[in-house]
């Protein structure tokens, strides 16, 4: 059995390298294959953050008018705080309000000096508000139309600006990574059925120049398992060398986005190449077996129809 398996690995080897051209074919449509699959993995993983990241951004303020009063505002705090849409609410005072602004724009001296001024007068600057967060984006509108209906309305103005703004955000990267999504989809099949023809017809050229080495093993007795096997395992370096070839270009390819995914989404922590660690045998053993499969059909499909016994 073993002597059988080092024969049949010696041939697959030898045919691997015999036809090197045909292998770097079969190896580069491979591995184009699986970078459009991988591609499309990093891409969900990096509009998922997007998504969470603007998510969290996104809140509903509710400013009070001047006359109301601290327990009116801690009234109407206690009572939406029980709805089952809110996730949290968070009393600003005009104070914090006004920190928050300053720290905000604490490039902008003309418009800190301004604020100065407005202080001097004793003034109220900012409303008193509350910041309220959903538990999900799609309750936002329900939340709306409670304060909206409440008894407490007549004591505050809503802004919905940011959220609207936020929300069309949100909508308008779904549309956009549908459309990628679909794109990179359609590139990896292309790609795959690429190589399962490029597999079929490797494999049906092999068979072609190999006819004499056939008919000798015929005729000494091998199985037909036995001459079949080399061109199996053939396509299985094939697989495993794209593979190998796949994990180094990814983890070069991570290394340098993700300075830019850190910055981009500074103070959330994005950690891509973690994600691959965390899960690579699901993604990178599970592609292997993918392709493994499929082109093993493919290359069954060819020796059934040229290699006759």
């Amino acid at each position: 059995m073993l002597v059988n398996f080092v024969r049949v690995f010696k041939f697959a080897f030898q045919d691997f390298v015999r036809n090197i051209w045909f292998s770097i074919v079969n190896i580069t449509i491979l591995v184009l294959a699986l970078l459009a699959i991988n591609f499309l993995i990093i891409f969900n993983l990096f509009t998922n953050n997007v998504v969470h990241v603007i998510k969290d951004k996104i809140d509903v303020s509710v400013y009070f008018k001047p006359e109301t009063s601290i327990e009116q505002i801690e009234g109407l705090k206690q009572k939406i705080s029980s709805s089952n849409y809110i996730n949290s609410v968070v009393y600003v005072s005009s104070e914090e309000a006004l920190e928050n602004f300053k720290l905000n724009h604490k490039q902008d001296e003309d418009l800190l000096s301004a604020i100065e001024e407005l202080k001097k007068d004793n003034s109220t600057i900012f409303s008193p508000s509350l910041k309220i967060k959903a538990k999900d984006i799609s309750m936002y509108e329900n939340i709306l139309k409670e304060l909206k209906e409440s008894q407490y309305a007549d004591m505050f103005e809503i802004d919905e600006a940011e959220f609207q703004d936020y929300t069309v955000m949100t909508q308008r990267l779904n549309n956009i990574s549908e459309k990628i999504r679909f794109v990179a989809y359609m590139i990896s099949a292309i790609f795959m059925l690429i190589a399962f023809m490029m597999v079929f017809n490797t494999i049906k050229i092999s068979i072609y120049t190999k006819k004499d080495e056939i008919s000798i093993m015929k005729l000494v007795g091998a199985t037909e398992n036995f001459i079949k096997a080399p061109f199996i395992l053939n396509i299985i370096f094939y697989n495993i060398t794209a593979l190998i070839l796949i994990i180094v270009i990814v983890y070069v390819g991570l290394t340098f986005l993700q300075p830019l995914v850190d910055r981009l989404f500074a103070g959330y922590t994005v950690n891509m190449i973690s994600y691959f660690n965390s899960n690579f045998v699901l993604i990178f053993i599970g592609q292997l077996l993918i392709s493994c499969i499929f082109s093993t059909i493919s290359a069954l499909v060819s020796i059934k129809r040229y290699l006759k016994f």
